[in-house]
């Protein structure tokens, strides 16, 4: 069966990577979406083990539309009851990219009336619309005059691991931190070190990682599992083969923060993650920190908005400094949208990938901090 998977813009290669780490097959990448082919297994493998996916969805039918009457008549067009039964709840999501329909709530509206009107008048039934937690939830994506429907697999996104009791100021979301901890290629061997940790997503998801716990571990119900079509051992069986390769990381990973109150959300959640204590958390400022070589270091700094700062070039600077003259011999991974304050820095990137952090574009850097020149370390 097809299957698409929305992601986080710029995550889409890595989305790709695990499909395919998976046996999905006719994998495409297009922007903030992959597609591909697979089994129901499959479908509850990425809900259940996918990092960077936000979405699963499983088109239903393709239409070309050019007004609202067109929509209607498409929705309607699609025998719903095999996946609406009665008593269940229903809920719509839209996206839309088209001058022919500016407002997606309106989408939503007109699609719920083409449902509700056809269960109502070829099946005696109507169901109710709930939004917080619907037994059958639909997405439709128009761009231009295409509109594809789908039946949404994930219920909830699948960034909300359910791990987190507490949060942080301006925490990052876990599929961007998963995300970007992959594009940094750490071998999961390395000691990780976020320095300015907050309420510890990244090392968070750095443990998950290591460990190969599943993303979806801790979330309690997926949207398929109240689907007429489900078949409970298959999925039992996804979950039982992910839990069979659950392994204690070979790395030790570090978090530190200059806010007390940080750390101990940090703290706080890990509670529910087994090798927790693999985790070292530490109320340090970055500028005394003990020093170490050959280590993974990644970091969200502020960007003096929800985190203010006296000034925020002399901050990245004294970032830069610090990295230079105290951490020689490590790679180390920023992630900022202030690309002004990173002009401060004081040392050259030898990467860059160019994310989405919630509607705002950030970059992540690699740093390698080598003593001397570059040109003395290529020689050596």
């Amino acid at each position: 069966m097809k299957i698409t998977i929305t992601t986080l813009q710029g995550l889409e290669n890595v989305l790709a990577k695990e499909l395919s780490d998976l046996n999905l097959t006719n994998i495409t990448v297009g922007n903030r979406v992959v597609e591909c082919e697979g089994s129901w297994a499959q479908v509850y493998k990425c809900n259940y083990q996918l990092r960077t996916a936000i979405r699963v969805l499983l088109p239903i039918r393709n239409f070309e539309i050019h007004n609202e009457d067109d929509l209607y008549d498409a929705i309607a067009s699609i025998e719903w009851k095999p996946y609406i039964r009665k008593k269940d709840t229903l809920a719509i999501t839209a996206v839309v990219f088209s001058e022919n329909f500016t407002n997606s709530r309106y989408v939503t509206y007109k699609a719920k009336d083409a449902i509700v009107d056809q269960l109502r008048d070829n099946h005696g039934y109507r169901p109710d619309i709930e939004l917080k937690n619907p037994d059958t939830l639909i997405h439709l994506f128009i761009k231009n005059d295409q509109l594809i429907v789908s039946l949404d697999s994930s219920g909830q996104s699948l960034h909300l691991r359910n791990y987190k009791e507490r949060f942080y100021k301006a925490p990052l979301n876990e599929v961007l931190a998963a995300g970007m901890i992959q594009l940094s290629e750490w071998d999961k061997k390395k000691t990780f070190i976020d320095p300015m940790c907050g309420s510890g997503t990244l090392v968070t998801e750095a443990l998950m990682y290591a460990s190969n716990i599943p993303a979806g571990y801790y979330i309690e119900e997926f949207g398929f599992e109240r689907w007429p079509e489900f078949y409970p051992d298959i999925f039992k069986m996804v979950k039982d083969n992910a839990k069979e390769a659950i392994h204690a990381p070979e790395a030790s990973i570090h978090g530190s923060d200059l806010n007390s109150y940080a750390v101990r959300d940090s703290r706080k959640n890990l509670q529910k993650l087994p090798f927790r204590e693999n985790v070292k958390l530490f109320e340090r400022d970055l500028f005394k920190l003990p020093s170490l070589s050959n280590c993974h270091i990644m970091m969200n700094p502020p960007y003096d908005s929800r985190i203010e700062l006296d000034d925020i070039h002399d901050f990245y600077n004294s970032i830069g400094d610090c990295l230079k003259n105290f951490w020689q011999g490590s790679d180390a991974w920023v992630f900022t949208s202030r690309r002004d304050a990173m002009k401060s820095f004081g040392l050259r990137s030898t990467r860059k990938f160019t994310l989405d952090n919630g509607g705002q574009e950030a970059k992540l850097y690699k740093f390698e901090l080598y003593a001397g020149s570059k040109k003395s370390k290529h020689k050596d």
